[in-house]
């Protein structure tokens, strides 16, 4: 491989190719930010096979990349289909008719590619070498050279006298955008006819891919500079008059110079607003502040003035380097009453649609809640019928048997087997009325509950006459089973029966962690700590032996863990932890 000036120069003319292919890559959906895109990958596959070629020291690479190179034909079409997306002409020529122009590309590349055959391209070849570019091909151009050099620069031309046109009827906005597009559009034109008409006089060096060297510094200084591709030359008539949107052109000096007949239907000014200073507008924005009169790229803003919502964006055109001498500005006023109404109609019932879907999110849940907490209900009351007929059939047992005993012991009276008997017979009517106040668990789906309202039922009321009470919790509601108020009877009955002596109960509440821990306490007797856990066993206790177990069992039904955890010989602590979800705080 060699390395030279000339090979320098098509390296740095495919960085800047490849750079603005870069930029236009970002807005493929605008057409001419596309037909900018094609143009400039076309640029850098001709400047890389140039590049190729020039540091190739082999004959045979360099020939091989000179047919490659060909490729060039394609820039010109390329120039002009962009020419014409960006003076908004390339709707008026049918794609046909660009297809159509490869046709000659095509036929280049078949004729370069056997170009030993027929000598029509290159009849002769020599080699040559040069300061600027090394050790090199200098190229005899055949017949059908003649016609390639035509057709581009038929295609230059054309594009260049399309972007004259353009200069000569556009807007004094849009002219120095034009004018440098224009002037960046002569580079390859006159590239070409110096390879074309002086080569002997370079060795054969063609600069018409480094003239795009100079093309794209050109771009590149009218994109960050004048905003190329950002405003886009069209017609006069087109972007000012035909618009159904409200524009207002300021120039630099802040005067009003300009203004569209929709922007007088919008705004309630008329054309004797141009030449004013732009301080005239402030009275129509007033929900915007000085952020419209400002040259920094706008955001989309809303003004209401009288019955209308106008949207606006100002543009800031003609940038200056030094931002305080001001810049021209553009505009856009858009009257967008009929979406703002809709918006809000849409915000309204999306809001109403919200709360229904959180109401039915709520109801689905405790629905799906109170069927597993029936299921479970059921489960537990079938339990406790096998349990009730199982402690019944046991004392009925007794009571046979006792039977026998008398009616085998003849005439004398046994007051051991009587009293058994009566024993039985008493303990079977307390389970039957002890398990009848449960027979309704189950019956019905879970609800919320007031833990205040439970201490207010009459049985339980009753129990808390003759003791000093204290209830610490306010506005807790519980999601639970029908039977809750049993449980704090039950505890309150326990703690009479069994508590030797209660005068105090207190019920309080924390939140622990997600879930909430209830707590019902006594200044009784306690439970001792090897009994902590039986005691919710059944049959454990005495009378039933069944008030504790179905505590437990009421308060599972909807999840409610219960446990005893006070200190013997100071009182009960039965703490209930609510889990999360199945409780409430107002």
């Amino acid at each position: 491989m060699q390395f030279s000036l000339y090979a320098g120069l098509l390296l740095l003319s495919s960085l800047i190719s490849v750079a603005l292919a870069g930029y236009a890559s970002h807005r493929p959906s605008d057409k001419v930010m596309r037909a900018f895109l094609y143009l400039m990958i076309g640029v850098f596959c001709w400047s890389c096979t140039s590049f190729f070629e020039a540091i190739s020291t082999s004959i045979g690479y360099k020939l091989f990349w000179s047919v490659v190179s060909v490729i060039d034909l394609v820039v010109p079409v390329l120039f002009l289909y962009f020419v014409l997306q960006f003076t908004r002409n390339g709707d008026r020529i049918p794609k046909k008719a660009v297809y159509l122009l490869l046709i000659i590309p095509v036929i280049s590349f078949i004729l370069s590619a056997t170009f030993p055959i027929h000598g029509l391209v290159w009849p002769k070849i020599y080699l040559v070498d040069t300061i600027l570019a090394g050790f090199s091909l200098f190229y005899v151009h055949g017949a059908w050279y003649w016609v390639e050099i035509i057709y581009s620069l038929l295609l230059y031309f054309a594009a260049a006298g399309v972007l004259l046109h353009a200069v000569i009827r556009s807007a004094p906005v849009y002219a120095v955008q034009m004018w440098l597009v224009f002037v960046s559009s002569l580079f390859p034109v006159i590239s070409s006819l110096l390879y074309a008409f002086a080569s002997p006089i370079f060795f054969g060096i063609d600069f018409t891919p480094i003239s795009f060297t100079l093309t794209g510094l050109v771009l590149i200084y009218a994109i960050t500079r004048h905003l190329l591709f950002d405003l886009i030359p069209i017609a006069h008539e087109q972007i000012i008059m035909d618009m159904q949107e409200g524009v207002i052109v300021i120039d630099e000096q802040d005067r009003i110079v300009e203004l569209n007949p929709a922007a007088m239907l919008l705004l309630p000014v008329t054309s004797g607003v141009v030449g004013k200073h732009v301080s005239y507008l402030s009275p129509l924005f007033p929900d915007c502040g000085d952020e419209w009169s400002s040259c920094s790229d706008g955001r989309n803003r809303l003004s209401h003035i009288g019955d209308r919502w106008i949207e606006f964006r100002v543009s800031p055109v003609n940038r200056k380097r030094m931002p305080e001498k001001g810049c021209g500005r553009l505009l856009l006023c858009i009257d967008v009453t009929d979406r703002e109404r809709s918006k809000q109609e849409l915000s309204a019932r999306n809001e109403e649609l919200e709360k229904m879907n959180l109401d039915l999110a709520h109801e689905v849940s405790e629905r799906r809640l109170a069927e597993t907490s029936l299921r479970l209900a059921n489960k537990k009351l079938n339990l406790l019928t096998s349990i009730t007929r199982h402690d019944v059939l046991n004392w009925v047992t007794v009571v046979n048997g006792y039977a026998r005993i008398l009616q085998e012991s003849g005439d004398e009276p046994d007051t051991e087997s009587l009293d058994k008997i009566v024993h039985a017979g008493d303990t079977i009517g307390e389970i039957i009325s002890f398990t009848g106040v449960y027979e309704d668990m189950g019956t019905e789906a879970p609800k919320w509950i007031s833990v205040e309202s439970v201490f207010e039922e009459p049985d339980i009321a009753r129990l808390l006459a003759p003791i000093l009470f204290s209830l610490e919790v306010s506005g807790l509601m519980v999601y639970a089973d029908l039977m809750f108020s049993r449980v704090f009877y039950n505890l309150l009955d326990n703690s009479f029966r069994h508590g030797d002596g209660v005068t105090n109960v207190r019920v309080s509440g924390y939140p622990a962690g997600l879930e909430y821990c209830l707590v019902y306490e006594d200044n009784g007797q306690g439970i001792p700590d090897d009994e902590k856990e039986i005691v919710f066993s059944q049959g454990h206790g005495k009378n039933s032996g069944l008030g504790l177990f179905l505590i437990r069992e009421v308060l599972d039904i909807t999840g409610i863990r219960i446990r005893e955890c006070g200190v013997y010989g100071k009182g009960v602590r039965f703490e209930m932890v609510i889990p999360e979800g199945g409780y409430r705080l107002s």
